[in-house]
């Protein structure tokens, strides 16, 4: 391991590195000890003229490391040591080696046996422990091995005595022992470093799969927080009008001769249109959350259908006192015509709502990225505090006590969901006292694509209701007498039967129905789908037909609409039945009435 300009140190390397400094104080006794040794034994030996001034370079030296050392450990290194202090140290610990060099080249004149051995002795115990200092450093180890050892075997190898030869064998054997020990103790290392550099990397990637999984976690919990908001506000808004329908019903089974029963039969449709607007807006979040929605593109002239948003809207405005402004180019856009109506007529109805005096504008602008879609209103405002949650399940501003006239707070959380899904950026400002501004970008229709009528698009004339014939086969005995004493308030006339052998056999005494109003589900898992079928081939016409059922966003109703039978959801609106029929009974308007 080599330190680099280019790089910090790697943990190992600064464990080594501390780990020498700190051995130093010991191997600085120990290697002084061995020079004074050796000084002492060659003082008096011929040749040693050059040997003082060798010791005094060697103390000197010596006791500047540890100098060094001392500091380093006394200053409690509060950054970890970088490459400059590496190769500081690993320089002086090579000047360190380079001494003991010098040392057999100052002795050139051979002493006494016992001083021989002394000095062999001692450099091979300077170069072993340099192995054992160093093996992080492996060149380093290197140097210091062959500096020490070096110069010694050369002396020996110019001296050349039979006692000095044999010597030179042993000192090169432990030389070469000592690379290789110090070669696999580096090796060693290396392989530890690997492994914590893999333990490291399997720590890190523990962490963030364990922060994921807590994400996860989090995300799970406040999802799970927000159903239970969720249907704790469902649960509120469904019962509040079941408990005033329980009141309604007694109070009339309990009226009195000659009471007006008409303000009580208004007040059980509200209710009854209010469970049924929660129960729409429920199964619709339902089916976003679910993906059961998916657009069907297509290119339409924004305007056509800003205005068709718009018109249901106007009576409420006008009432209100409001003026509703709608100023949109003929601009073609592309996306789905239905859902974008969705999104238009909830942010409409919800600036009417929030709007107690002032305008509702709707407005556009064309950009080279897009169309921006406005719907502006000078209504109640929002606080800054509350627009991150605007977009949340049943969240109002000012309706705590949940009261349904001012909406059940789905609108722009179905505005959001269908944006998503429609990949439309929804963006909200809003000054309280002031109004808000709630914007969607469209994307611009292709040039050369040339928007087309959109099925529906026109408005359906009004046919008074004449006095038709409705076949009714429904199931359920409760629904089945509501919907014919519904039908004969229309003046229609009515035959109903639970199941398709009773509606065939109605037709087959004689009664030949304009209509035919049937549920999906039929006794004996029997599908109203077929009911239709066989019914019509009875009549040998293609009769028009209804399919209602609870079954909301099941494949059975997808199979109905497959088939081009119009579908209506439990529980039935009148305003939307009496839609339907007025259109079914403008179809059939040259069949002759009953006598």
């Amino acid at each position: 391991m080599k330190p680099n300009n280019d790089r910090p140190l790697s943990l190992l390397e600064q464990e080594q590195l501390e780990h020498l400094v700190r051995t130093t104080p010991v191997a600085w006794a120990l290697s002084t000890m061995g020079a004074l040794v050796c000084y002492l034994q060659f003082r008096s030996e011929p040749g040693s003229g050059a040997l003082d001034l060798w010791f005094f370079t060697f103390c000197t030296v010596s006791a500047a490391r540890l100098a060094a050392a001392l500091w380093w450990r006394s200053a409690g290194r509060a950054q970890p040591p970088s490459a400059a202090h590496a190769r500081a140290w690993l320089a002086s610990t090579v000047i360190h080696a380079v001494q003991w060099g010098w040392l057999p080249l100052v002795l050139m004149q051979p002493g006494s046996a016992q001083a021989e051995s002394i000095l062999h002795i001692t450099l091979v115990a300077v170069a072993m422990g340099g192995a054992v200092r160093l093996p992080g450093f492996p060149r380093v180890l290197i140097a210091h091995v062959v500096l020490v050892l070096g110069p010694l075997l050369l002396r020996d190898l110019v001296l050349a005595d039979g006692y000095l030869a044999l010597m030179v064998v042993m000192v090169f054997l432990i030389g070469v022992y000592t690379l290789v020990s110090g070669r696999n103790q580096a090796r060693s290392l290396r392989e530890i470093e690997a492994q914590r550099r893999r333990n490291g990397e399997l720590i890190a990637a523990l962490q963030r799969e364990n922060a994921r999984s807590e994400a996860a976690l989090r995300v799970v919990e406040q999802a799970s927080a927000a159903r239970t908001r969720f249907f704790a506000a469902a649960n509120h808004d469904l019962r509040q009008p079941l408990h005033a329908l329980s009141l309604l019903s007694q109070t009339l089974l309990e009226r009195r001769p000659g009471q007006d029963i008409e303000p009580i039969a208004r007040h059980i449709g509200s209710c009854v249109d209010g469970m049924t607007q929660v129960i729409d807006d429920l199964l619709e979040i339902t089916r976003l959350d679910i993906g059961g929605s998916r657009p069907q593109w297509s290119v339409f002239a924004l305007d056509e259908l800003v205005e068709a948003c718009c018109r249901p809207h106007s009576p409420l405005a006008r009432a209100k006192g409001l003026a509703l402004h709608i100023r949109v180019p003929g601009t073609a856009v592309q996306s789905d015509r239905s859902l974008v109506a969705r999104v238009i007529g909830n942010l409409v109805s919800n600036a009417i709502r929030y709007t107690p005096t002032g305008a509702v504008t709707v407005r556009a602008e064309v950009h080279e990225d897009g169309v921006l879609l406005a719907v502006e209103d000078t209504g109640v405002g929002i606080a800054a505090a509350h627009l991150p949650r605007i977009f949340d399940e049943f969240f109002q501003v000012g309706n705590a006590e949940r009261d349904r006239r001012q909406g059940l707070g789905l609108g722009l959380s179905t505005v959001k969901r269908l944006s998503d899904l429609l990949g439309l950026r929804v963006t909200v400002r809003s000054t309280p006292g002031q109004g808000s501004c709630f914007t969607i970008t469209l994307p611009l229709a292709p040039a050369t694509m040339v928007p087309g009528t959109a099925p529906g698009s026109s408005p359906i004339a009004e046919v008074p209701i004449p006095r038709r014939r409705v076949l009714v086969v429904e199931d359920d005995a409760d629904a089945r007498t509501a919907l014919a004493g519904l039908l004969r308030s229309w003046d229609c006339e009515t035959e109903t039967a639970a199941d398709t052998d009773g509606g065939l056999r109605c037709v087959n005494e004689g009664f030949r129905p304009d209509v035919l109003v049937v549920d999906l589900r039929l006794p004996g898992g029997a599908s109203g789908i077929d009911a239709v079928r066989q019914l019509r081939s009875a009549v040998g016409e293609a009769l028009p037909a209804l399919i209602v059922t609870g079954d909301a966003g099941s494949e059975h109703v997808d199979r109905a609409r497959e088939a081009g039978l119009p579908t209506l959801v439990k529980p039935v609106r009148p305003l939307r039945l009496r839609a339907f029929l007025t259109q079914a009974f403008a179809q059939t308007a040259d069949a002759p009435a009953p006598p």
